[in-house]
Formats: C-alpha cells, structure tokens, sequence
C-alpha cells in the first residue's frame, strides 16, 4: 500500500532533521535561501537542502537555552530567556499532585506555592540550582529562576551570562509556518542534546499554537521556534495522534510577565457553574474556545461518579456535539439538577458516552 503523501513527507522531513548533523557534503548551497515565513513545501532538492541548513542554524543557535526541568521525582523542559537565568517552562511541570487513585494516571493537583526548589539540567549534562517562580493555571504557562551562581561543574554560566534566547511575538504566526520543536522526549540522558523536531504550525487561538512537531513524555515545557531561532511557544499537551500537539502561546508568556516574575499563581481553577444551577464538578481550560478537556475531575462529584477522568475530552453532551468548552457551557444552562445526561468523551483512541446525573452546588 502506497503511503499518503502526508506521511511520505513526515518521513523526508525526519530524515533531514537527522542529516542536517552529517557531514557537511550534506550542506545545501550557500546562495540558496530559505524564507522563514514561508507556509508551502519545498518544491525540489535545493530547496530541501536550503530548509535544511535553515534548520541546522536554529538547532545550533538553540540547543544552549533548551534545559530539562527536574522537579521531585518528573522530569519536563524549560527554555532560558534571560542572560540572567529566567526559564520558561509549563506549569504542569512544576506543579505538585496527588498520588494517582486507582485507574488514574495522574493524581489531583495541589495548591501551588512559588519558591520550590527545581534543578535545571544544562544540555552538557550540568547542572545547576533553580526556584519555581509562577504560573498561570488556565493556559499552562510557568516560570522558573536559576538561583545558583555557578553550575555544579563549574562550567556555566559563561562570562557571568546565561545563554538565553529571544521570546517573540506568536499571535500573527500563519498556518503552515515551519518551526523547530527542542526537548528531551522520555527525559535526559547522558550525552544526548536536545532533541530536534521539524513541522509546522496547523492552527491556532489566542492562546494556544497547535503543530505536528512530534511530542513525547518529557517534551513537556520545552520550547517551540521560528526559522529565526526564536522561541514562539511552550510545549503543553501531547494530542492524539502524537503528531498534532499543543504549545502554549509565547505571547501569552508576555501578557504575564510580572506577574510570573513575581511568583504568582496568575489563574486558579474554577470549577464549572451554569446559569441553571447545575453541576457537573469538573474544570476545562480557561481558553473558551480550546476543546472541552477535562483538567480536573472532582472525584464524588457527579462527572466523577458517573466516570468521567482527567485527560477525558468531551465531544457530545446528549446529542448535542461539543466543539468547544464555550459550546459545553452554554449547552450546561439548560440544564437542572437532577437531570440525567449522557457525555461522550474521548480517552485515548475511546469514544465512551457515559450517564451522568448532575447535582446542585453544595
């Protein structure tokens, strides 16, 4: 069976992520350039090879900012924006949670408190102190500071300046723009930089990028770049397949500053109320028009009791489709306590639709 031309293409465009660190018999012509806007494929060899040295510039430029984010016992990514050692990261990373319960994989967040010890891993494998700074719970963006003065080594930073990168504006980013994902997928390891993906932008909201740059455990908080080797996102959830994932805004990052800075924590969960006086006991992102994802599910509250897990992604309440937790919302108005409803939801590669019996606010 022959592959869809998507796929063939994946398969070229990881090839040449791989290539662009060989030899240099690999290196495209020096007079040929390749656009950074540019949102189409390239149309022949030169022009793969002008992609690929684009590439290689970036992978070059940002592999010295791009660190692994070691808190308790997870491991996520960060990126270094400041000469003085402030990291931008996800909040999910640096966030401290609830043994799972049974048949979860992830236990209930607990309140966030800035100041938590952090170890940053520098991509030689160094390392060096850090302190949680905020986050803002809603969009998944956090902060972190390093705190040491030297790396454990001794060998960082240079010239008292930590390698950093520029933050860029994201908001006017065009589908099909080409961008670099960096990270340690599954974790760091000895010897091993950070990791280059090549794909491009799918879509976007005010606060979230989507891409296909493929993402893995351990990518989490890592950064997202334009062709200029600017940072343009954060990496916030894997989607399904892997090959469609989610980046926080970069431009959300600078709506709050100082506020993440200052080490708060900018956003907290609300759970869900409707103008009928129904509940369900659940939170979704703050971005209204994001998918219905379940942030958080209380555990005795009528989603949990009717089965409904963190991570689940509603797409119908009855009959109704849900595109959006702004659609979900509004669907919930006319809704009563006592009202038993069906929610279909996504977990993984499952359609289930479960029975819930919805409450009153307690």
């Amino acid at each position: 069976m022959k592959a869809p031309r998507s796929a063939r293409w994946a398969v070229c465009f990881g090839l040449l992520i791989a290539a662009a660190f060989a030899a240099s018999s690999t290196a495209a012509d020096p007079e040929a350039k390749w656009d950074p806007a540019r949102t189409t494929q390239p149309e022949d060899l030169a022009e793969l090879k002008s992609l690929q040295t684009t590439v290689k510039k970036v992978v070059d430029k940002c592999s010295p900012a791009t660190v692994a984010v070691l808190y308790g016992a997870s491991a996520g990514s960060g990126v270094i924006v400041s000469e003085d050692g402030l990291v931008l990261t996800a909040a999910h990373v640096i966030r401290d949670y609830e043994l799972p319960k049974k048949g979860s994989l992830e236990g209930r967040a607990l309140p966030f408190t800035a100041g938590k010890e952090v170890t940053i891993r520098l991509p030689d494998g160094d390392t060096v102190e850090g302190k949680t700074l905020g986050i803002n719970e809603g969009i998944d963006s956090g902060m972190v500071q390093i705190t040491g003065k030297k790396s454990k080594k001794g060998t960082w930073p240079k010239d008292g300046k930590w390698p950093f990168l520029p933050v860029a504006k994201s908001g006017a980013l065009q589908k099909g723009t080409w961008v670099v994902s960096l990270g340690p997928p599954n974790g760091p390891r000895d010897g091993r930089p950070p990791v280059a993906r090549l794909g491009r932008i799918q879509g976007s909201t005010k606060s979230i990028l989507r891409t296909d740059c493929t993402l893995v455990g351990g990518d989490s908080g890592g950064p997202l770049f334009d062709l200029n080797g600017n940072v343009i996102g954060i990496h916030s959830r894997i989607g399904l397949p892997i090959s469609q994932n989610i980046h926080v805004q970069a431009d959300q990052f600078k709506n709050d500053w100082d506020k993440l800075v200052a080490g708060e924590w900018i956003d907290q969960p609300k759970p869900t109320k409707s103008g009928g006086g129904a509940y369900i006991g659940v939170v979704f992102p703050d971005d209204d028009e994001e998918d219905a994802w379940l942030k958080e599910v209380e555990e005795e509250g009528p989603a949990g009791r009717g089965g409904l897990k963190v991570g689940d992604t509603i797409t119908k309440f009855n009959n109704d489709v849900v595109k959006s937790v702004k659609v979900f919302r509004k669907q919930m108005e006319s809704a009563k306590p006592g009202d038993q409803v069906r929610i279909t939801v996504r977990r993984g590669a499952t359609i289930l639709t479960l029975p819930v019996t919805l409450t009153k606010r307690a």
